[in-house]
């Protein structure tokens, strides 16, 4: 397809998509109430853009939960958004602790934790730098907001395809507190809860936790006999907030968490044995492992937030935030119970970050003016072990790895405006520069062939430790007019640009000038959208359609061919172009019935390639053509203050392709439908609040490929949990 042909389906998109009864992901609306009716969709406020605003005054495509919506769902892990927000995806890149956050088919598919997600992810206005970062337990917030396109200015670098903000719920001035236990399938137990308050007439704090715990597995390694995929985690977080003043507020957050869960069993097609012949694909869950997958991951951080209210329209916010994160990964990726290729993954991250930002908010115009600075450190050692195949003559060697630190430094410095020219139009304008240096070295590869390392093995470097260093000078933001003339109602036309940094490939490698840097990746982003009530207040949508431009894109993948083939790593493979469009409707049909829906379609296409590995035409890996999300919420009063509670939701995923370097087949997935419900009775007497409640999630059992890699031993796949189920209580005051 021609640039002009995509253009011109581009625009026009706003037409075509608003012909489709489509819609709104949970939680995501604004105040409206309807005369005849009475009903009311409620507000939400979010900070998308730094600041306080009706998400329905918000210019650009937003996604937002609430915390009951969150809570509802009964979502762990930041990947169970994917679910409910069009045109994002979220699959695992490496067993279950390496998540792959795509937005309008833009992400990152690496396993290396050097390399930085091209969807921004924010814990409490914390950037974290890593995508092995990126399975943090969510409990206790207040909402989550998932901004896509380009957010090269409010929030900088490696945000090409967006920004995800987890806020959590902070402390008030009334003591207030809640309790959630569940129990389900393969004997899983959960529970969270969280109890703030005042401490002082200046003083407040907030506990929260989560606990999860699960004795059983879904799979079954068929070498030791043993189930798979045991769940133990746990995580807290301390809030103190110190109110001195009413222009200066300070809160200070302190947060850990832990998972000492199975590593997930990958299920392979070996070409190096016939061992695995019988059960491929044979039942989908059972797989062989020589050792016992597992991990040990922790994470320790806190945040430091300042607000000085400089004057009735000028405030100063500092935010400061540290973390320190590591990993111990072991899985199986030969499928079998030889010694092909039995990975340990050993990553230190430590990252300190630092943004100051003054808001100016005046009747027609608000300007907002920042500078941060971010430092982190990376460090990683991952070893494989091949002992089967050096005894079968296939390898020279009984272990490989690769070995290297990485530490970057970032500083930028943005300005952003809106200006409501005329009460029919706003001007909206930014733009951040970045400077980013990153020095990689003690980079190198290394075997044992006398033993393996457990053995007292000797490790013999492969090359000499390679040092080498990368920066970049970057220019990026937005510009947009927004027309605010018709009541109820936003219509926003963007322009925007982002980058995603250059870095170093983390992976193992047998040449050097592997090791040289790639270049950073850049997204030019055309954007139109309406944000609207129609039908007198009865129905709420939002609707957008884009073309992206996106250069020099940064693709993972079986790029190499020496001494192994394939040898994978990252790399600049060439141009892109992307059209698609959203839709989100919510429609509180009467007092009792609830629907929200929402539809993403996207049509990607690699228009110029670098490598002859990846072919011209081919689309972006994990962004089907349509994918769709659905919920309905039925509620009838049963007694007094009680009422049943009903809810039947889920997605639909299109034919994906998991992979698009050397245009594989087996990587292409069918489309399929994920529904899940939930339902129980629920009492509100004003000083309390319980909820019984069950819950099942894939209620009809389906079967799909949630991930599918190519490995030195052949293709491995990873299947979607089966059907669980469960019941829980919950309490609040």
């Amino acid at each position: 397809m021609t640039r002009a042909s995509r253009l011109n389906r581009f625009l026009l998109c706003p037409f075509s998509v608003l012909a489709i009864p489509i819609t709104l992901p949970a939680c995501n609306s604004a105040l409206a109430q309807n005369a005849s009716t009475g009903l009311v969709i409620e507000e939400v406020i979010v900070t998308a853009q730094k600041r306080e605003q009706r998400l329905s005054d918000v210019g650009t495509a937003v996604t937002a939960f609430s915390a009951d919506g969150i809570a509802e769902f009964g979502w762990s892990e930041p990947g169970d958004l994917a679910g409910q927000t069009p045109n994002m995806n979220v699959n695992q890149v490496l067993g279950n602790s390496i998540p792959n956050v795509s937005i309008r088919g833009i992400g990152l598919n690496d396993y290396a934790v050097n390399n930085n997600p091209a969807v921004g992810v924010y814990l409490d206005e914390v950037y974290l730098v890593s995508p092995a970062m990126l399975s943090f337990q969510l409990f206790d917030l207040e909402r989550v907001e998932v901004l896509k396109g380009p957010q090269g200015t409010l929030y900088g670098r490696n945000t090409t395809a967006g920004a995800v903000n987890f806020v959590s719920k902070r402390p008030g001035n009334e003591v207030e507190g809640d309790l959630r236990v569940s129990y389900g399938s393969f004997e899983r137990t959960e529970i969270q809860g969280g109890i703030g308050g005042p401490l002082g007439e200046t003083v407040s704090g907030r506990v929260a936790f989560r606990v999860d715990r699960q004795s059983d597995g879904h799979q079954d390694n068929r070498f030791t006999g043993e189930s798979v995929g045991e769940v133990d985690r746990v995580a807290w977080r301390g809030m103190l907030a110190f109110e001195p003043s009413e222009s200066f507020k300070m809160l200070g957050t302190w947060y850990s968490g832990r998972d000492d869960s199975d590593t997930l069993l990958v299920k392979v097609d070996n070409t190096y044995t016939t061992e695995d012949d019988a059960f491929f694909p044979g039942d989908r869950f059972e797989s062989g492992a020589g050792p016992n997958t597992y991990m040990n991951v922790e994470s320790d951080g806190g945040t430091l937030r300042m607000n000085w209210d400089i004057s009735d329209n000028i405030q100063l916010t500092s935010v400061t935030g540290m973390i320190d994160f590591s990993r111990k990964h072991l899985e199986d990726r030969d499928g079998t119970g030889l010694s092909q290729l039995d990975g340990t993954f050993l990553n230190e991250v430590e990252q300190f970050s630092q943004e100051v930002r003054l808001t100016a908010e005046m009747e027609d115009l608000v300007v907002i003016v920042g500078a941060t600075l971010s430092e982190d450190e990376v460090e990683t050692r991952d070893i494989f072990e091949t002992n089967d195949f050096f005894t079968s003559g296939v390898f020279t060697f009984r272990a490989v790895g690769n070995e290297y630190r990485q530490e970057t430094e970032s500083n930028s410095a943005f300005v952003d405006v809106e200006w409501q020219m005329n009460p029919d139009w706003r001007l909206v304008a930014g733009v951040r520069y970045t400077d980013e240096e990153k020095d990689f070295f003690n980079a190198y590869t290394f075997i044992y062939v006398d033993a393996l390392p457990a053995n007292g093995g000797t490790e013999i470097g492969v090359f000499a430790p390679v040092a080498e260093e990368y920066s970049v000078g970057d220019l990026s933001g937005r510009l947009g007019l927004h027309y605010t003339g018709m009541e109820n109602s936003l219509i926003y036309f963007n322009l925007s640009k982002g980058f995603k940094s250059g870095n170093f490939q983390g992976q193992l490698t047998f040449t050097p000038s592997d090791l040289s840097p790639f270049d950073e990746e850049n997204v030019i982003a055309y954007e139109a959208g309406l944000k609207s009530y129609l039908f007198d207040g009865r129905i709420q949508i939002d609707a957008s359609a884009f073309f992206y431009d996106y250069k020099d894109m940064q693709i993972y993948g079986p790029l190499f061919t020496e001494p192994i083939d394939p040898l994978f790593g990252i790399d600049n493979v060439g141009d892109a172009e992307i059209v698609g469009a959203e839709v989100a409707v919510r429609w509180p049909m009467n007092e009792r019935l609830d629907l929200r829906l929402g539809v993403g379609l996207l049509d990607t296409e690699v228009t110029d390639s670098k490598l002859p590995v990846v072919h011209e035409g081919s689309e972006l890996p994990n962004a089907p053509d349509v994918n769709f999300n659905f919920r309905l919420d039925y509620s009838q009063p049963v007694y007094a203050s009680m009422d049943l509670k009903l809810s039947l939701y889920g997605n639909y995923k299109d034919e994906v392709s998991y992979d698009v370097v050397r245009a594989p087949q087996e990587t292409i997935e069918d489309g399929y439908w994920l529904m899940n419900m939930r339902g129980g009775i629920a009492s509100d007497n004003g000083t309390g609040r319980w909820e019984v409640y069950f819950w099942c999630e894939n209620l009809f059992d389906e079967t799909y490929r949630a991930q599918v890699l190519n490995s030195s031993v052949g293709w491995g796949e990873t299947w979607g949990i089966p059907r669980t189920y469960g019941i829980g209580v919950s309490y609040s005051w």
